[in-house]
């Protein structure tokens, strides 16, 4: 049986060997172990050569690691890292991101164009996800984003980042749309204005949160998910709302409900 590699990074990370194909694996994860609790899962298909770009990772034994189960049935997991998954792991060997939903239903989203100049100005919310989990506004656009919190020249930083955008629709008066799921909008609201008429910080980054939330929060995706780090980003567009409804309308309904 063939031998895939995923790299899961939603409320944990690792890198996992296994013999399901990439929507069974995440029906899974979701709904076929009790390891996790209820939530959604998130994670990467990688590139089987990645050995020939790190040896960190013990997989040269793996073909006798990962094997098929005594009556035939194929092996489902094979964890072979649950720490700094995404730190030795570079960029390239990244393919399609995976979404699945507590009652395992699966949307691949494949890698998109991204063009840095058409970034608009404007502040933006972005849920960190892996290796780091807070939830800050920035100035910066998604890879500016990425290479500031990559960079090794700042006191803090981290090797590899993967993150959402976010909605923050607002009314003429700036308050924030009701419909949308954070837990202190008043907060959030303050931080916004901070940034858009400046501080005495001078800092392009705001924390709203350092505890992640994952109710309601594929519900507020904004243009989609980013991993980048110095030397890349990588975008996955989240379909619209009107795509979800014709194409992936299971899925859309199941992610909408929780």
């Amino acid at each position: 049986m063939k031998i895939h590699y995923y790299m899961v990074c939603s409320r944990f990370e690792a890198l996992i060997a296994s013999h399901l194909e990439p929507e069974a694996f995440g029906t899974y994860m979701a709904v076929g172990t009790k390891k996790l609790a209820s939530g959604h899962v998130a994670f990467f298909e990688i590139d089987p050569g990645f050995p020939a770009l790190t040896d960190h990772f013990p997989v040269d034994d793996i073909d006798t690691r990962c094997v098929p189960h005594e009556d035939g049935s194929p092996k489902r997991s094979k964890y072979i890292s649950v720490y700094r998954v995404m730190e030795f792991l570079p960029l390239p060997v990244y393919g399609s991101l995976y979404l699945t939903t507590p009652d395992g239903r699966v949307l691949r989203l494949d890698q998109s164009p991204y063009d840095e100049g058409a970034e608009a100005p404007g502040i933006n919310l972005y849920q960190e996800l892996c290796p780091l989990i807070p939830m800050v506004l920035s100035t910066q656009g998604p890879a500016a984003f990425a290479r500031a919190i990559t960079d090794p020249r700042n006191p803090v930083h981290a090797p590899r980042i993967f993150f959402a955008d976010l909605k923050i629709d607002r009314d003429e008066r700036g308050k924030l749309a009701g419909w949308l799921p954070y837990t202190d909008p008043l907060h959030l609201e303050d931080l916004i204005h901070e940034l858009e008429h400046g501080d005495q910080s001078g800092k392009a980054t705001k924390t709203v949160s350092r505890t992640p939330r994952t109710r309601g929060f594929l519900r507020v995706i904004r243009r989609g998910f980013y991993l980048g780090d110095q030397t890349g980003v990588k975008c996955y567009r989240f379909p619209t709302r009107e795509e979800m409804e014709i194409h992936h309308s299971k899925w859309w309904h199941s992610a909408s409900a929780q």
